[in-house]
């Protein structure tokens, strides 16, 4: 929900992004490449939309936050998947089975409650809601 305060750079990005060609998803067989190749697209992007300091000051604030939060997501995933081994363990059942299907419900529940709390819909509800009252 931070990040949406850079609401305009993000839109700036997605319309810039749109006038840059596609990386082929082919080039995951060698990862090194892909990556670089989606980097490089990335500054090219970026360069695009920085037309001042204070726009690369944003841009850098944005990414530096984004990065933050993925390894906080990053860190959350990684102990729920350890809780879930656990809660597992203590039914006593070793099934690897039970526990990529339960991470992967659990990760596709994440990310759904993710998009619900932040879809505008919700958000207009829950004010107009507000303002009923």
């Amino acid at each position: 929900m931070e990040l949406y305060d850079y609401e305009w750079f993000l839109k700036e990005f997605n319309q810039s992004s749109k006038a840059q060609p596609k990386i082929s998803p082919l080039y995951w067989i060698i990862p090194i490449v892909k990556i670089y190749l989606e980097k490089r697209r990335a500054v090219r992007i970026l360069g695009s939309i920085i037309k001042n300091e204070s726009d690369l000051r944003t841009a850098m604030s944005f990414i530096d936050k984004a990065t933050a939060w993925y390894f906080v997501s990053l860190g959350g995933w990684l102990k729920m998947v350890s809780s879930l081994y656990e809660f597992i363990g203590e039914l006593h059942e070793d099934s690897i089975l039970l526990l990529v299907i339960g991470t992967i419900v659990l990760t596709f529940l994440g990310i759904f409650s993710g998009y619900y709390r932040l879809n505008p819909k919700r958000q207009k509800n829950l004010i107009s809601k507000i303002k009923k009252d």
